[in-house]
């Protein structure tokens, strides 16, 4: 007896999952792609001078860095600076959160002024805040303080101001983002531990201390991994305003690794200065997230 074989037909929608994954797959390959050159060339000596001659050298690069005094400055500034930064932005984005989610007449005017920031670029509005910290009469923060007998501040033209100017032009720009995140978390909070501490007669103080901070923990945690990742690798803003200057106050290792790459051409030498703060990134971000995912399931039960 003889059977003839049944053709399958290939089902309708066979390959849609393959079509769908397909922009990821891209997007998954043009990152790579660029990550796994950029790590080629840090363990050559290339020189965009001579793009055709360069080889191996492996680990010179990385070890020949932390003989670099260029390269202990830019990162204990990276790393204090970072930490600075998101003390400061994580306090005040907190007290600013605190104050939108009060009972206030204008609060919902007051948030939307609170986004103007956001809309400006970084490169723009740190044009904006160096014009107006302009050393000269055509600075209006001197021609402000002015009026109250204070003389002209030097604020991008000395070590000292121009780090304080930076966090600053920093702090104005991103303190929308940390207070928008920590808003959200506010209203996301549950109201029956705030009804019965008012039965038991708590103080706002008391009940901010015991029951919004603890709640809070995850949404502060949250917040500052975004500012911890973005103050690590902090650049266009410190390249619009002082291009890592006075004397190399203002570089950090993002300004140090372009300088290398672009403009003493040691493109070796710039891509492993990428890649170590690309490890500092990645580290203290897996970090927060543990500590983001202990405090989140801690605040869930």
């Amino acid at each position: 007896m003889h059977t003839k074989a049944v053709r399958r037909r290939p089902r309708p929608g066979r390959f849609l999952p393959y079509l769908l994954l397909s922009p990821a797959l891209v997007l998954l390959v043009g990152m790579l792609y660029p990550f796994g050159l950029g790590l080629y060339y840090s363990l050559t000596d290339y020189w965009l001078q001579f793009p055709s001659r360069f080889r191996f050298i492996w680990l010179d690069n990385y070890i020949g860095l932390f003989n670099r005094p260029l390269f202990s400055r830019a990162f204990e500034f990276t790393v204090g600076y970072t930490l600075v930064a998101v003390t400061i932005q994580v306090g005040l984005g907190l007290a600013v959160a605190l104050f939108l989610h009060a009972q206030i007449p204008g609060r919902k005017t007051m948030r939307a002024l609170m986004l103007m920031p956001l809309m400006i670029p970084p490169v723009i509005a740190a044009l904006m805040w160096k014009i107006m910290m302009d050393s000269t009469g055509a600075g209006i923060l001197n021609y402000a303080l002015s009026f109250i007998g204070v003389g002209p501040v030097n604020w991008l033209g000395s070590p000292h101001e121009a780090m304080i100017s930076i966090l600053v032009i920093d702090t104005w720009g991103n303190l929308p983002f940390i207070s928008l995140i920590l808003l959200g978390g506010l209203q996301a909070l549950p109201n029956e531990p705030y009804e019965a501490a008012r039965v038991d007669g708590a103080s706002p103080v008391a009940m901010l201390r015991y029951i919004t901070l603890p709640l809070l923990r995850p949404f502060i945690i949250l917040a500052a991994t975004f500012r911890v990742m973005d103050s690590l690798r902090i650049f266009d803003v410190m390249y619009a305003t002082t291009a890592g200057g006075p004397d190399d106050a203002t570089t950090n290792l993002s300004m140090m690794s372009y300088e290398y790459a672009f403009h003493w051409y040691q493109m070796g030498t710039g891509v492993a200065t990428a890649i170590v703060l690309l490890a500092m990134v990645v580290a203290s971000s897996y970090v927060l997230l543990r500590l983001w995912h202990r405090t989140a399931d801690g605040a869930a039960q």
